[in-house]
């Protein structure tokens, strides 16, 4: 089994592209809803996503996001997950490369508003992180091809991340690694809350979630 230390640059004398002076917090698993709850009054947080972060069977390093506990609505939530996650992996000495998952391809539009809304969600966050000089391409549907280049997965909402992660890591032969709360203000600014982390599959190897603990405790400085 590959070692999940090897995974992160920092912790392999690579020094990370930013620093901060947070703490991180190992959550215990199966946190209640009032966990949640009680992070968003203390910091002042309108909503958490999850940057789930997990090896595929082929053992290439993902990071996906949002995910739950709650479910982003506009395309500015995609934006947000983009950017922490991204930063997030830059801590950690991985060059972020983003790959943004819809409903369907354009030739669909018009056959289902949800689906549609995703497709258009996906192309405006596309044009923003063009714009913004982050490297990143809309994959459609196509799962299956983003894996083999982007290694941060934006996908169209919350509910599918969250079924990502339990089909690759929880069903699957892929691994879960940990889950990184991202928490969103409602006026874009830094929540000065630590770290979260946490475990969401039966199969998850405790062990895996203390290295990332590790990791990002190290590219902190």
């Amino acid at each position: 089994m590959i070692s999940a230390r090897s995974l992160f640059p920092v912790l392999n004398g690579v020094t990370p592209a930013e620093k901060s002076v947070q703490k991180v917090i190992l959550l215990e698993k199966n946190e209640s809803e009032e966990t949640y709850e009680e992070i968003k009054k203390q910091y002042g947080v309108d909503r958490i996503f999850r940057l789930s972060v997990f090896l595929t069977d082929k053992n290439a390093l993902i990071f996906s996001t949002p995910a739950g506990p709650d479910m982003n609505e506009t395309p500015e939530d995609l934006l947000f997950c983009s950017k922490e996650g991204a930063a997030v992996m830059k801590n950690l000495g991985i060059s972020p490369y983003i790959g943004i998952i819809s409903g369907g391809r354009k030739g669909d539009i018009g056959r289902n508003a949800t689906v549609d809304k995703t497709i258009h969600d996906a192309e405006t966050l596309l044009e923003i992180l063009i714009r913004e000089k982050m490297p990143a391409k809309h994959y459609t549907i196509l799962i299956e091809d983003a894996i083999k280049e982007a290694n941060l997965l934006i996908c169209p909402d919350s509910l599918s991340g969250e079924m990502i992660l339990k089909t690759a890591a929880g069903v699957g032969e892929g691994r879960e690694i940990g889950n990184i709360l991202l928490l969103k203000k409602g006026n874009g600014g830094s929540s000065g809350a630590p770290i979260y982390l946490e475990q969401l599959t039966k199969k998850a190897n405790p062990d895996d979630l203390k290295i990332l603990k590790e990791a990002l405790e190290t590219s902190q400085g």
